[in-house]
């Protein structure tokens, strides 16, 4: 105690008078030189207001507390950044404005609630206080050596190593790192006892620690607490916020072992979120992007895509609209990729409506199972074939799903439609061939394919002018049975009735589709195809006695009198027909028994008897049997010609 008091004396000397009285009136930007310490250390680059004060208390073997004390300085005016207590210090100090406000603005300045001015920008508290003060053990030596008193008057404190976000001394390479640690403000700000204390270990490299590399957020970081200039986009928001969030995201990229595709150029945490911040919105959305597309497990949420960058966002720094930016970046990707529900609270917003949905969410809304959802939104091509995604990350936007929830929640088998529609199966068949009421979805997708809707659709459409008919009515048939008797498809039958061509009944014993009849008359002119207007070959063959044995079709087939190959509308097949060129070129060579006898009067009988007398045979060529035909010119040539005539004439 004798040295410390007799040391204390000494250095008391060294006041002004004024001092020495602790007497000293409150500084303002004018320099009061009757008033100064005669003897103080120079202001150094970066050097905090308890740095200055730290090092003039050091000169004189004194703590910061005591000097002040001396000086009349409260010591919690000081600490609270008191305008009047500080003043009187700088008045002491032989500082003018600038100088005075450079190294106010190296240190923390008290705002409203939790903030602080700090290098012109405005930080939350915890960015720039901290019980842990740090340091660079090789600065402070390269100080110590400028020493003029007493070894630690010349380490200087610099402002930036308080901000919680600087790692590395940029002109040693070298980390930070922890000097003291002091939960009292009064004992962490006394920095001339703390080194004093400590002094030993700077100077023999106890507290040296190895040296890093320099990353472009170290650089970044420094430049713009030097002058403020920032060239990125991050120029816009606050330096602690921005730092926060390189921190945040960058460990979460390296966790993950994203840093690389995320066009890094380095593995420090800090410097990879940099990296991708420094790129702005667009980088940072693609980096959100990425970060949830590796977050594929059934039940993986924000949190585990996002890590503590999500818990920072949302909840830790909820209330501080600074981070609002960064919380739309997320925010947009968390919309675009999770199957949130209206009314779910995300990053700080209510969501109003669903964005997305996924397999699960849809298949619960539409009550079916997730299997059969996956199925029916494959089928819509909402869903890719062969995703092995789960159900839970399979997403989808909602508009495109949430009209068709409805029509699966409504989807029946085929014997349910038949039902709903009042029809048999094959008519259901031919329905769905015409394209009148189709599967909502395709067959092989569910065994649910149809909508219930669109049958009732379909019968209400056709029976919307219909007319009420009784079942003793029987000029009407049912409107399947027209289309299969005319050969035709049911759709045409259908189209006639829509365009008004065709009048429909409707029987009021019956329901649905089974109840739709038509008039057989109007169907018959106006839906059945005409058919070719020549003679079939049977119809042909008949008109000329050839018909009993096929005999005409014989003498066709082997060429002896020509047909014509026509196709017919009513059966929808290619037949033979008889044109008129046709009967010509066969009467032209051939007669028969029933043309004779229709030409004579005679009965077929007596007429063979005649032939066979005179000589004339039937045409057999090559022993072929086409029946009772003739060739003309084997009558004309014969006498039986004349006997014809006669006969013919004596009946008369």
């Amino acid at each position: 105690m004798g040295r410390f008091r007799s040391a204390r004396k000494k250095n008391t000397l060294l006041l002004s008078p004024v001092a020495h009285n602790y007497c000293l009136k409150a500084a303002d930007s004018t320099v009061d030189l009757s008033n100064t310490i005669t003897i103080r250390p120079e202001p150094h680059r970066r050097e905090t207001l308890f740095s200055l004060i730290s090092r003039t208390a050091a000169m004189r073997r004194l703590s910061a507390w005591e000097l002040t004390s001396e000086l009349g300085m409260p010591q919690k005016s000081l600490i609270a950044g008191d305008s009047a207590s500080v003043g009187r210090f700088f008045g002491t100090m032989a500082l003018n404005a600038k100088v005075r406000a450079e190294i106010l603005s190296w240190t923390p300045q008290p705002l409203v609630g939790v903030r602080m001015q700090f290098r012109g920008e405005v930080v939350v508290s915890r960015a720039v206080m901290n019980p842990v003060v740090r340091g660079c053990p090789k600065c402070l030596r390269e100080d110590a050596s400028r020493s003029q008193f007493e070894t630690t008057d010349g380490m200087v404190m610099r402002g930036d190593w308080q901000f919680r976000h600087v790692s590395m001394c940029i002109q040693h390479a070298s980390p930070l790192v922890p000097l003291w640690t002091a939960k009292r403000l009064a004992e962490r700000y006394d920095y001339a006892a703390q080194l004093r204390r400590i002094g030993g270990n700077l100077l023999n490299g106890e507290l040296d620690a190895p040296n890093g590399t320099i990353t472009s957020y170290d650089k970044w970081v420094d430049s713009r607490l030097e002058s403020g200039i920032d060239k990125t986009w991050l120029a816009a928001h606050s330096i602690d916020v921005v730092a926060q969030f390189c921190t945040l995201l960058g460990s979460e990229l390296v966790r993950r072992g994203l840093a690389e595709r995320c066009g890094a150029t380095s593995i420090e945490a800090r410097a990879v979120g940099f990296d991708v911040a420094s790129r702005g919105p667009a980088a940072i959305t693609e980096t959100f992007e990425l970060m949830s597309d590796h977050a594929t497990g059934a039940h993986d949420e924000l949190r585990k895509a996002f890590g503590d960058l999500y818990n920072w966002l949302a909840h830790t720094a909820a209330g501080d609209p600074r981070y609002d930016p960064f919380r739309d970046l997320m925010r947009k990707v968390v919309l675009d990729v999770w199957p949130l529900p209206a009314g779910t609270k995300v990053l700080g917003a209510t969501l109003p409506n669903r964005n997305r949905h996924s397999v699960l969410t849809a298949a619960a809304e539409a009550r079916v199972s997730p299997a059969r959802m996956r199925s029916l939104l494959t089928a819509e091509g909402i869903v890719e074939e062969g995703d092995a995604r789960p159900d839970a990350r399979v997403t989808f936007p909602s508009y495109e799903v949430e009209p068709l929830l409805g029509v699966f929640r409504r989807l029946v088998g085929t014997k349910a439609m038949q039902k709903r529609l009042g029809c048999g199966v094959q008519q259901l068949e031919a329905l769905a061939e015409a394209g009148l009421v189709s599967p909502r979805v395709p067959l092989d997708a569910t065994r649910r394919p149809w909508d219930p809707v669109d049958a009732e659709l379909f019968v209400e459409k056709i029976l919307s002018g219909a007319s009420d008919i009784s079942a003793e009515e029987t000029d009407w048939e049912h409107i399947h049975r027209a289309a299969q008797r005319c050969r035709v498809s049911i759709e045409k039958v259908v189209r006639s009735v829509l365009n008004g061509t065709l009048k429909v009944g409707h029987k009021t014993d019956l329901r649905g589709y089974a109840s739709i009849f038509v008039l057989k008359s109007e169907v018959n002119h106006f839906v059945r195809p005409p058919r070719p207007e020549h003679q079939t070959l049977s119809e042909f063959a008949t008109s000329v006695g050839l018909n009993k044995h096929r005999e005409f079709r014989l003498l066709s087939d082997a060429g002896h009198t020509p047909v014509t190959i026509l196709y017919n509308p009513q059966t929808h097949r290619h037949d033979r027909y008889v044109t008129q060129e046709d009967a010509r070129a066969f009467h032209e060579r051939f007669t028969t028994l029933k043309l004779l006898s229709v030409t004579t009067g005679f009965a077929s009988r007596a007429i063979s008897q005649r032939l066979k007398a005179s000589g004339v045979t039937r045409f057999q060529p090559d022993g072929s049997d086409f029946g009772p035909v003739y060739l003309k010119e084997d009558i004309e040539h014969s006498v039986i010609e004349f006997s014809l005539i006669e006969l013919a004439e004596g009946s008369q």
